[in-house]
This record gives structure tokens, C-alpha cells and sequence, in this order.
């Protein structure tokens, strides 16, 4: 008799960019909103730093004959009615940022029903910045001696970055000011009052050990989903939505020839991370010049909700900050550039191109997404 012989096992496969599956916990926080009117009855209370105990309204408890109970929750951490924008920052966003900067990617996201307070924590209001503008002051802070001249990076249709040598981005900056209607710098024109106040940070915060020997960019995008299509908010379109048309009566009457924007794709890169393919990335070299980019989406997407009629609950937005890294040559003048298969790449080694998501999503029908 001949004894078989056995096969040794086969290695399970591991996808390209993967990193062997492993995923980092998601930290789960709180923040009790105050209440309105100081008659109104809480049903909510902090019982630690990581326990909330849901209290049953007293109205509700009469037509019960008190055949009721309280409910106790755990989360990472519980903020009450008393933190500060700065002491949530602290706590959860600026970990994120503080890994982002040093390469890693990460996501901020905001659930809650119709006026939570989901909108005071991202982005804030007079005096009183939220999530977004702190996370952005940090990044300009950590990497604004060591930018990039603009239009040296430049987005692909691929989910990467390309390298123009000087003289080329410094042809295209030309171009971008010699066009009829060029978009002033930010640096060169006063910020918009609506939202001055909401990015004023007082508290000075910056990363630490930021790579010297590299330089950066920061690029952002803003999409909103709705109804499972992706919009892009910082698209250009070729007609004035606010405009209305009146009818024989000198009434304003709806604009049915509304059209609404294309919904964009989502796809796989060669990494096997998935993107919006055709989403408008913008540059942007300052705090001022990123949110006054994430305000021209939001004045788009409230247009978009009043022709669309559609609600807050079913609507969820996400502004995407991604942060480009590359190292300079041993003179510390020039960009290192890398070609492959007759064009230009960025080799992961050689170049860090990370994220950090903001998104922002109020529970109700849809609360599932499906992409």
C-alpha cells in the first residue's frame, strides 16, 4: 500500500492594500444636547463619563400604570450638557488628525435625529467653531510652513495624485490667472461674514514631528447621497437655480425645468478602496479658503433640497479632506517624481495620500445606506 501524502495547507489569499483585514475599533461618543426651555422635562441623564440612563417622561408613565423601565447606555465616552467645542475636539477629532497627518486614514461621523445638534458640533456657530473648522485649523497649523506651491499636485481620475514638475504647475498658475473671472486667493480677499466668526479658533493646535524633509497638499471634496445617488455639491452647473419664473399672475410659480445634477459613479481604485469617480477636488491652502469651499456646497445642497423637496432625515452629506505627502529631492528644492509605464504615479512608499471624512447623518427612514 502506498500512504498518501498530505498536502500542506494553502495560505489563505490576502487582497492587495488590505493589510491583512484589520480594522481599527470605532469609538462610539455621546453629547447631550441642553435643553431649550428651561420648563422642558429631561429624560436623559449622565450617570458617569461613559453612562447615560434614559428616564420615562412622566405623562407616559401615568398612561402606563407604571409598568415602564429605565434604560442604561454605554458609550466611549459621554459628554454632558456643559463641554465646550474645545474639550469634544480634544477628545475625539484631534486624535484623528493628529493620525492623518502622520498617514492614516479616518472618519468623524455625526448621527442623530432633526435638531440634535449635529450641525452646532461640525461645524459650529458664531464664536463658538465646531469639528470642522478645528480639525482644519489643525492640519494648516501642522503643515502650513512645509505646502506645496499650488497646482504641483494634481488629482487624477484614478483616486491618486500626480506630480507637475515647477515650472509646469507654475505655467498652470499663470493660465488659472489669466482666465476672464480668475478665483481670487483666499489670502487676498476679505473672509465671507456669514461664516467669520464659526473659524475664528482661539486655542492654537498643531500636530507633532511633522515630516520636514516632505512637502503638502490638502484637497477637498463635498458630495451629498440621497435616495442611493451621489451629487457632487462643488459641481459647476450652467444655470441659475435660484431664480424663479412667474406666472400671468405676478406670482412665483415652481420650476419645473428644474434638472438635477448627474449622480456620480462609485468605484474601485487599484488599492481596492472605492471613490466617486468625477468628484471636484479642490485645492485649498488655508482654513478659510477649505470651509469657505464646504459653505459654497452647503448653500448648493440647500437649493438642491427646496426643488427636490426633499427632507433633512433622507439626506446625508460628506465633505472629505485628503492630505497629499511627498518627499523633496536631497537639496530640499523639488518634488521627487516617479514614472511607470509611460506615466506618472505615486508609489505608496515615496508618497502618503491619506483622508479624513467628515459625515454628517441624521437617523430616520434612511438610515441604512447601500452603495
Amino acid at each position: 500500500m502506498k500512504s498518501a501524502r498530505a498536502k500542506t495547507p494553502r495560505k489563505p489569499t490576502v487582497k492587495k492594500g488590505s493589510q491583512t483585514n484589520l480594522k481599527d475599533p470605532v469609538g462610539v461618543y455621546c453629547r447631550v444636547r441642553p435643553l431649550g426651555f428651561p420648563d422642558q422635562e429631561c429624560c436623559i441623564e449622565v450617570i458617569n463619563n461613559t453612562t447615560v440612563q434614559l428616564h420615562t417622561p412622566e405623562g407616559y408613565r401615568l398612561n402606563r400604570n407604571g409598568d415602564y423601565k429605565e434604560t442604561q447606555y454605554s458609550f466611549k465616552q459621554v459628554f454632558g450638557t456643559h463641554t465646550t467645542q474645545k474639550e469634544l475636539f480634544d477628545v475625539v477629532a484631534n486624535p484623528l488628525v493628529n493620525d492623518l497627518i502622520h498617514g492614516k486614514n479616518g472618519l468623524l461621523f455625526t448621527y442623530g435625529v432633526t435638531g440634535s445638534g449635529k450641525t452646532h458640533t461640525m461645524t459650529g456657530s458664531p464664536g463658538e467653531g465646531g469639528l470642522l473648522p478645528r480639525c482644519l485649523d489643525m492640519i494648516f497649523n501642522s503643515i502650513g510652513s512645509f505646502q506645496a506651491k499650488r497646482y504641483v499636485f494634481k488629482s487624477n481620475d484614478r483616486n491618486s495624485m500626480d506630480i507637475q514638475c515647477e515650472v509646469d504647475a507654475l505655467l498652470e498658475r499663470q493660465k488659472r490667472e489669466a482666465m476672464p473671472n480668475p478665483k481670487t486667493s483666499s489670502s487676498k480677499r476679505q473672509v465671507d461674514p456669514e461664516f467669520a466668526d464659526m473659524i475664528t479658533v482661539q486655542e492654537f493646535c498643531k500636530a507633532e514631528e511633522v515630516d520636514e524633509d516632505s512637502v503638502y497638499g490638502v484637497f477637498v471634496s463635498y458630495i451629498e447621497i440621497y435616495n442611493n445617488y451621489i451629487y457632487d455639491l462643488l459641481e459647476e452647473v450652467p444655470f441659475d437655480p435660484i431664480k424663479p419664473k412667474w406666472n400671468s399672475c405676478s406670482t412665483p410659480m415652481r420650476n419645473t425645468d428644474f434638472v438635477p445634477p448627474q449622480s456620480k459613479l462609485l468605484r474601485e481604485d487599484k488599492n481596492h478602496n472605492m471613490y466617486v469617480a468625477g468628484c471636484t477636488e479642490v485645492e485649498v491652502k488655508s482654513t478659510e479658503e477649505a470651509f469657505e469651499v464646504f459653505w459654497r456646497g452647503q448653500k448648493k445642497r440647500r437649493i438642491a433640497n427646496t426643488h427636490l423637496n426633499r427632507e433633512s432625515s433622507r439626506s446625508h452629506s460628506v465633505f472629505n479632506i485628503k492630505l497629499v505627502q511627498a518627499p523633496l529631492d536631497a537639496d530640499g528644492d523639488n518634488v521627487l517624481q516617479f514614472w511607470e509605464a509611460g506615466y506618472r504615479i505615486l508609489e505608496p512608499e515615496f508618497c502618503c495620500e491619506k483622508s479624513l471624512q467628515i459625515f454628517k447623518n441624521p437617523f430616520g427612514r434612511s438610515g441604512k445606506i447601500r452603495l
